[in-house]
């Protein structure tokens, strides 16, 4: 009778590790339509079999080769689930220190949300967060994902904020783009790096300490102040009257800040005013 290897795990699991020793050439696995299976021989991967009845051995041309009947060997076997979905919650482990787009104050932000992700590419999968690892979890994997996300989350909000000078006290309201830019950010190195597919990221939300949410408050007020005395446009030089735009060319008529000192810098000027810095 010929040997059968089955799946004998968990729908709900990403993945169920399996082992077959002393297996003959006829030995034969079967692959429920949920999942595909990874055969694995003296650390050598398979490509993904897909549902069905599959020869283990190829006496001839297979991966596993043999070359008797009477031939034994032990195999491992990793059935990957095609629906299974791993949620997680995620958060910065320390506040990530940056700069207020609108105004330079520093400030340390921290960030929090949901995500969940399923098996893409399993042989991708098995190789770059499992492989070897006889001690492999869950909570192991949520924390490399973890760790990897947040240095794509860290850079990519910095610059989402600088780019389109959105202030953290502003954060509340413009959390669905920093989300679905987020999402789209990470999916690319899930798919990328770890053969994931990304179903749903949200950003819950940003904290910053009362302390620096006072400093932007203070430094607006400073920098609204600096514009109000402007008399004429620095792009055009037309009269203006308050407000932030030049009604004549409609250049910026609200102060940048040095990205060394964070002092308020009329628009055009080529050096910080107060550190002397380069602009």
């Amino acid at each position: 009778m010929t040997e059968l290897v089955k799946f004998t795990g968990s729908n709900l699991e990403l993945f169920c590790r399996e082992s077959a020793d002393n297996l003959h050439a006829t030995a034969q696995v079967v692959v429920p339509e949920t999942h595909t299976v990874l055969l694995i021989k003296d650390g050598v991967v398979s490509e993904a079999l897909g549902a069905g009845r599959h020869d283990i051995f190829d006496t001839e041309n297979g991966l596993f080769r043999t070359k008797k009947d009477s031939d034994v060997a032990t195999v491992d076997f990793v059935f990957v689930s095609k629906t299974a979905k791993l949620p997680m919650l995620w958060g910065t482990h320390t506040p990530m220190k940056t700069r207020d787009a609108v105004t330079g104050v520093p400030v340390s932000v921290g960030m929090n949300g949901e995500l969940e992700f399923r098996v893409k590419t399993p042989k991708q999968f098995y190789l770059e967060l499992v492989g070897a690892d006889t001690e492999y979890s869950v909570d192991k994997l949520k924390g490399r994902i973890k760790s990897r996300l947040m240095s794509v989350v860290e850079p990519t909000v910095a610059e989402l904020m600088r780019t389109r000078r959105i202030s953290y006290t502003e954060f509340t309201e413009n959390k669905g783009v920093i989300s679905e830019l987020l999402k789209t950010k990470v999916a690319e190195v899930f798919a990328a790096e770890y053969g994931l597919e990304l179903c749903s990221f949200t950003v819950n939300g940003a904290y910053i300490s009362d302390a620096d949410i006072n400093a932007i408050e203070k430094k607006r007020a400073q920098l609204e102040s600096a514009a109000a005395v402007l008399k004429n446009c620095p792009h055009c030089g037309a009269a203006v009257n308050g407000g932030k735009f030049c009604p004549e060319c409609g250049g910026s008529l609200v102060p940048e800040t040095c990205s060394g000192c964070g002092a308020a810098v009329v628009p055009g000027a080529k050096f910080c005013p107060e550190c002397g810095k380069r602009l």
